[in-house]
């Protein structure tokens, strides 16, 4: 495979003690609903399953065991944070072990709650943990209609609404939040030279959401 390419997969993800934290197999994952399209090079996997897929071929199956520089990141003390109480309460949020929560734009998970002091870890669950994953590469995927369908099923689950007017691209109801990445990736690794997001349709009107972005040429 190579970098760029749509490629239909099916993966799983575990621990060292069996544990399943990931896995596009409904049996093994709630929620997961069978193979996944993914864009090689977009950060959709972690570095390590990307840098085996790039030595694969459609049919090709591996068992992947995956250092933490090649996962989540080694686990940093300086991602490790104190808070005062008084800055949770001002939010009306009452901290407890093992909330996850936003603080200054990053996610973390509160580790202890005492003398009204709050330490917060911002590094990822799985830092530091070595990862063994089984990895199967089903196609390359070419049709665009098909790239579309599993780009946004990747990134919302439930695809949102979308239009096509040749180079052009309108979907409606994408979360402002989710729209930059969203943008760059279209533009980076489709046909589209112009992305637009507009609010969701009501009775014949749309409404456009934010400016329209033009791929340079």
């Amino acid at each position: 495979m190579k970098i760029g390419q749509f490629v239909e997969l099916d993966y799983s993800g575990r621990l060292d003690n069996g544990e399943i934290f990931d896995s596009t197999n409904p049996k093994e994952a709630e929620g997961a609903k069978g193979p996944l399209i993914i864009i090689m090079g977009a950060g959709h996997l972690i570095k390590g399953v990307e840098k085996a897929l790039l030595e694969m071929q459609p049919g090709d199956q591996r068992e992947l065991d995956i250092p933490p520089e090649d996962g989540f990141g080694r686990r940093d003390a300086k991602l490790i944070k104190l808070y005062k109480l008084q800055e949770f309460r001002k939010q009306q949020v009452a901290p407890y072990p093992g909330l996850r929560l936003t603080i200054d734009n990053r996610l973390g998970q509160v580790v202890s709650v005492s003398s009204g002091r709050i330490i917060v870890d911002f590094n990822h669950p799985l830092a530091g943990r070595q990862l063994h994953y089984r990895v199967k590469v089903i196609r390359a995927v070419e049709q665009l209609d098909e790239q579309m369908k599993g780009l946004l099923t990747f990134h919302f689950g439930e695809p949102p609404v979308y239009t096509v007017d040749g180079q052009t691209i309108r979907l409606e109801g994408v979360p402002e939040a989710s729209q930059e990445r969203l943008r760059t990736e279209l533009l980076t690794y489709t046909v589209f030279k112009t992305v637009e997001f507009v609010d969701k349709k009501i009775g014949d009107k749309h409404e456009k959401h934010g400016q329209n972005s033009e791929k340079k040429v």
